[in-house]
């Protein structure tokens, strides 16, 4: 196995940064600064850094402001023809910040090594980058897995204790290859989440039925959203009418149901 394999499999950085000078002196000023060098035109400078011509100018006109020198020069006609330059102050400006930027680059390239031996960490970093419309996403481990003429029934354990089961097809639970102990997210819309705030005796047939306090009501004027906080830290957003929840009275810090049909839970897992 290659030795390298964990930090490769890391496709994005898990920590990122850029340098920012004081009076707001950014990479992207000094990408500028670069391109005027290289070029001497402004006009194609501000091009090759994805700039108007007007913002280019505004840019290079505050930092010359700002500083006690001169950064960028303009020369019209002449027996050499006009054109932009940067001054031997901004050209020393400019490496200084180029030997900054490696620096940077060095020190980050070093915490995302470090980052990167933490497992808990890069769970987390990964699942903070998740992309999802899903107002729900909640994130465990595969504890059981059921398969049925039709459907697959995954249990999946979130960090709580809390146990949610999601029915897939089997061409689903083909491709992604689940296995008992897997990391998995499963995604939920809030509007397939009822809230129950009193069984009234009875029991319901829906299998995934998750107790926990109410923690805020957002009301609206046609509907409102419910979250109820779970005892082991997840919440989950229910939208109910707000008909509904003024019928059932419902309250913040009560206690109360997050019923969820297994297959209104959707399955994420990882590439």
């Amino acid at each position: 196995m290659d030795p390298h394999s964990k930090h490769s499999e890391q496709s994005i950085p898990l920590l990122e940064g850029e340098i920012r000078l004081i009076g707001g002196l950014n990479e992207r000023l000094f990408r500028l600064l670069a391109a005027i060098e290289k070029t001497g035109s402004i006009n194609r400078a501000a091009k090759d850094v994805g700039l108007s011509y007007k913002g280019a100018w505004e840019m290079v006109e505050r930092a010359n402001n700002l500083c006690p020198q001169v950064l960028v020069s303009t020369a019209v006609g002449g027996r050499h023809g006009g054109g932009t330059k940067l001054t031997a102050t901004g050209r020393e400006l400019l490496e200084l910040f180029t030997r900054l930027q490696e620096e940077h680059r060095r020190f980050l390239a070093t915490k995302n090594r470090e980052l990167a031996d933490n497992p808990n960490l890069v769970f987390l970093l990964r699942r903070l980058n998740s992309k999802a419309s899903e107002r729900n996403q909640l994130f465990g481990k595969v504890t059981a897995i059921r398969i049925g003429a039709v459907t697959v029934e995954v249990s999946i354990t979130l960090k709580g204790g809390e146990t949610i089961i999601s029915a897939i097809t089997k061409e689903s639970a083909d491709a992604f290859g689940l296995k008992y102990g897997d990391p998995v997210m499963a995604l939920i819309k809030a509007p397939f989440v009822m809230v129950v705030k009193d069984f009234g005796g009875y029991r319901l047939s829906e299998r995934n039925q998750l107790k926990g306090t109410v923690k805020r009501i957002q009301r609206g004027s046609v509907n409102s959203e419910v979250v109820i906080e779970l005892a082991g830290g997840d919440s989950v957003a229910a939208i109910i009418t707000t008909e509904s929840l003024e019928a059932m009275g419902l309250r913040e810090g009560e206690t109360a149901w997050a019923v969820i049909k297994t297959g209104s839970v959707i399955l994420g897992v990882e590439k």
